[in-house]
């Protein structure tokens, strides 16, 4: 009886017995699954309003290689900002370890406790204080960074997402190239950060530890770098004599690093975790370069000391195992994710010696425009040392070739011979990178980067010291012959004869051979023809690129007096007298038609050994009646 009553009334609610079964399986399913280890829970937090002066406080963060330790301090006081700046929980440093080492380059992230809830990461700090006071940003405002969605697959390239400074500088320029008429003469550089002193506290750097860098490309690294708030430091690589660090052994208080360049060369900027549930991070507690939604490789991080200095001390470091993506980079902190790690730009230099057997360097970048030439000119830099370096009296030969995701292929090729070629090396190989990265159309997408470098002893290098005609006049359609005195560097001359056709529809009259190096005739037809130089567009400056003189030629030009007008990136010289009216009228007036005062009827170059540099100009007289 009391059975058939009991099945009476499970078959009277059968939605009781589902969930009594779904409540018996439900401790089940808060176990994490075989073989996964269990996520992280996220901490208790205390707000920044929340807060007194002389609490005490814990402050988690690495002194020495992967293991977590903690060093106490006490709560100042709270300095409350606006939404742009954010609020400032001032502490201060009571262990003495940490007053020996000093709040260091490096700790920025390292997440400070109160009462065992987490109120922030220390952030920032003085220099030349008295006190090891730092800066916490409060935990609330880090946390917000999380609500920013991820607008793009955050495992894809790590380029061109950009770690885009939002810092207005000048605009880009190469050589004689400039984006517009404007040439920023009236902004200023983008400033270095200040360094960390009295009276207001400022965000710690972030030291860049370089691994595999050459004692000789350490200055050209800090002057490339040290302006976008990266402290250049010699670093190393984890994992060589013990395993690195891996994903899950990453807490709170544990360093990691964002890696900038990857392979023969490479460049992180090391931090601190702060925060961590599940496989969402933050860290840093200020921004990296506050570029928003970004794509950067995320790794382990090994300390191998502090090195304390009176004005900024710092973590000395190494980068270990990528272990996930970074995805935002905002005001209070930087967010993102343990997983699967974007992929970076293959970066290829091949560097050459006479007698012998050419060496290759294999790199990965992020691709951004600012930090992105800097990395190639630095990998190319030590490629170049680590192959052997050269002296001051060789000569350099350099092609680059600059590959698109549609297949365009940009090269670019030229000769460096001076007293310091490798000094020159860096900004030849970066600055139409940055030109092209900088310009205001649309983003450089890229597929690949080689750089090949051929070193040979020896400064060869020509300088044009006479010129003459061997006829003072020509008739149209003829040819003007040129005969150059070229001196060598160290002494010695010789004689190179240039033929020049002259155009059949030229009129009689007089007109001007110029004869010399690239730079010296670039130079000259961009202040007599500027819309050569000032490209419209993306796919314009990169068929200009393709076309660029190079220093190892002797050229030869007839040049008249009369105006060329250049619309939509298109020249039109070499044209009647009519059509010059026409296309210098009201017509074509506007921002997109700039007009010259010279036309460049013939060009010829002779190929040289070496660099050549010099100019002369002579006088051609064109007569129908010359024989």
């Amino acid at each position: 009886m009391n059975a058939t009553r009991a099945c009476a009334r499970s078959s009277a609610h059968p939605r009781r017995a589902l969930l009594i079964a779904l409540l018996a399986l439900a401790p089940l399913a808060l176990l994490p699954a075989p073989g996964r280890p269990a996520a992280p829970p996220a901490p208790q937090t205390l707000d920044a309003d929340q807060l007194q002066p002389g609490m005490k406080a814990v402050v988690r963060t690495v002194f020495q290689g992967e293991r977590v330790e903690t060093f106490d301090a006490e709560i100042v006081g709270v300095l409350y900002g606006g939404s742009a700046e954010g609020d400032q929980i001032i502490a201060r440093a009571t262990s003495e370890k940490a007053i020996r080492s000093g709040i260091a380059q490096g700790m920025s992230g390292s997440p400070v406790y109160v009462d065992g809830r987490l109120i922030g990461a220390l952030s920032g700090g003085w220099s030349f204080v008295r006190e090891p006071l730092f800066v916490i940003t409060p935990v609330k405002e880090m946390l917000e960074t999380l609500d920013h969605p991820v607008t793009s697959d955050p495992y894809g390239t790590g380029g061109p997402s950009g770690i885009e400074r939002t810092t207005r500088s000048a605009p880009p320029r190469f050589g004689a190239f400039r984006w517009s008429d404007d040439d920023g003469a009236d902004v200023p550089a983008v400033p270095a950060p200040r360094p960390l002193s009295a009276p207001g506290p400022t965000a710690l750097p972030l030291p860049l530890a370089a691994s595999g860098l050459a004692a000789g490309a350490l200055d050209e690294a800090r002057a490339l770098f040290e302006p976008l708030g990266l402290t250049v430091t010699p670093g190393g690589r984890t994992g060589i004599a013990k395993p690195a660090p891996s994903a899950d052994s990453l807490v709170p208080g544990s360093s990691v690093a964002i890696d900038l360049l990857r392979g023969d060369l490479r460049l992180s900027a090391i931090g601190t975790m702060t925060w961590r549930e599940g496989d969402r991070v933050l860290l840093f507690g200020h921004p990296f370069f506050q570029a928003g939604e970004v794509r950067l490789p995320l790794s382990t991080a090994s300390i191998v000391t502090i090195v304390s200095n009176e004005v900024s001390s710092f973590k000395l470091g190494a980068t270990g195992t990528p272990v996930g993506t970074v995805t935002q980079d905002r005001r209070a902190a930087v967010a993102g994710r343990i997983g699967a790690v974007p992929r970076l730009l293959p970066l290829t230099v091949r560097i050459a010696h006479p007698g012998m057997r050419a060496q290759q360097f294999h790199f990965e970048s992020v691709e951004d425009r600012n930090l992105f030439p800097q990395l190639v000119s630095v990998a190319t830099l030590n490629a170049a040392l680590e192959a052997g370096g050269t002296s001051g009296q060789n000569t350099l030969r350099w092609r680059m070739r600059l590959v698109r995701h549609d297949g365009a292929r940009l090269d670019m090729t030229d000769v460096i011979a001076s007293d310091a070629p490798l000094t020159e090396l860096p900004s030849a190989i970066g600055a139409p990178i940055k030109f092209l990265a900088g310009n205001p159309y649309r983003r450089l997408e890229l597929d690949s980067v080689s750089v090949d470098v051929t070193s040979t002893p020896g400064r060869d290098q020509w300088t044009v010291r006479n010129a003459r005609l061997a006829s003072a006049s020509v008739r149209a359609g003829g040819t003007a012959r040129v005969r150059v005195e070229l001196e060598h560097w160290h002494g010695g001359t010789r004689e190179v004869t240039v033929d020049v056709p002259v155009p059949e529809e030229l009129p009689d009259g007089r007109y001007i051979l110029w004869v010399g190096g690239a730079s010296e005739l670039t130079r000259m037809e961009a202040q007599r023809l500027p819309g050569r130089y000032r490209p419209t567009s993306l796919e314009d400056a990169w068929n200009r690129f393709g076309a660029l003189r190079t220093s190892d030629q002797l050229y030869a030009s007839i040049v008249a007096m009369a105006p060329e007008v250049t619309r939509d990136g298109r020249d039109y010289p070499e044209l009647p007298a009519s059509a010059y009216a026409l296309l210098a009228g009201a017509q074509l007036a506007g921002d997109d038609a700039r007009h010259g005062e010279r036309v460049f009827l013939s060009e010829m170059h002779v190929p040289e050994s070496g660099a050549v540099r010099g100019e002369q100009q002579l006088a051609l007289v064109v007569d129908s009646r010359s024989p």
